[in-house]
């Protein structure tokens, strides 16, 4: 017997036709949802060298002119540092990486208790960014007063012109100098202090063994206390933590 197709039944199974397309759009839709969430991953970076490091750096400084605060998550806590903006290849370099995500597989590698942590390496690091070395902006009115962010290097012997690398950053802890630990340090290295300064190393410390000689790229603006507990971590022969400390980097303008 043929079926006879009322227009109640027609009605039916238009409804159930036009469920069924809803259905089947709404699946479409989570789907492509579902692939829109997935992370991409960033881009890898032009590899520099040292004849393109400085005018890469400068265009990129330029193409981010107000980007100096910068949030450094670790297991201990956040730290939250300032860029200056008168060391511009070292900011420009340093957003760079941040930018790119170096810094999420690297660890601080070196610690030692009042005096500084140092980051920017990891045996897990495999993104590729060049052997390049930054030219010094060493500023006499910058020091390395507890909280004083820097960039590492080689030493006078093999690295005359105190080129800083490009990843190796540290951290001031440091301690309070009496009198004539300053003075003796004044002394040793061949320090020009400001009286501002001298006071400073005496009441908040730092470490002005390093200064005039290395280039100070910022400061910490929050979270010493994660410092100094960093500083706290058991180490190795080699300074480095028995317990890896990692680190996620984000610039937050």
């Amino acid at each position: 017997m043929a079926l006879n197709h009322t227009p109640y039944l027609r009605s039916i199974i238009v409804m159930i036709a036009t469920g069924l397309t809803l259905l089947g759009a709404c699946g479409q839709k989570q789907e492509q949802s579902a692939v829109a969430k997935e992370p991409t991953p960033p881009p890898a970076p032009t590899i520099l060298t040292q004849e393109t490091v400085v005018d890469t750096l400068t265009a990129y400084g330029q193409a981010h002119p107000n980007d100096t605060l910068v949030l450094i998550n670790t297991p201990k806590g956040d730290i939250k540092i300032r860029l200056y903006k008168d060391t511009p290849l070292h900011r420009a370099n340093f957003v760079r990486l941040a930018n790119y995500g170096f810094f999420d597989k690297t660890v601080f590698f070196r610690v030692e208790k009042d005096f500084m942590i140092q980051g920017g390496r990891s045996d897990f690091q495999t993104m590729k960014i060049g052997s390049y070395k930054i030219p010094p902006e060493i500023k006499p009115h910058y020091f390395h007063k507890r909280g004083a962010v820097g960039m590492a290097r080689y030493g006078d012997e093999e690295n005359p012109e105190r080129m800083s690398s490009n990843k190796d950053f540290y951290i001031v802890q440091g301690h309070q100098l009496p009198d004539y630990e300053l003075q003796a340090n004044i002394k040793e290295f061949k320090l020009n202090l400001s009286p501002a300064q001298k006071q400073a190393y005496r009441t908040i410390g730092g470490a002005p063994n390093l200064d005039q000689t290395f280039t100070v790229i910022g400061e910490v603006l929050k979270g010493m206390e994660v410092v100094d507990s960093i500083a706290a971590v058991p180490v190795d022969q080699t300074k480095w933590p028995v317990k890896d400390v990692g680190m996620k980097v984000k610039v937050i303008r």
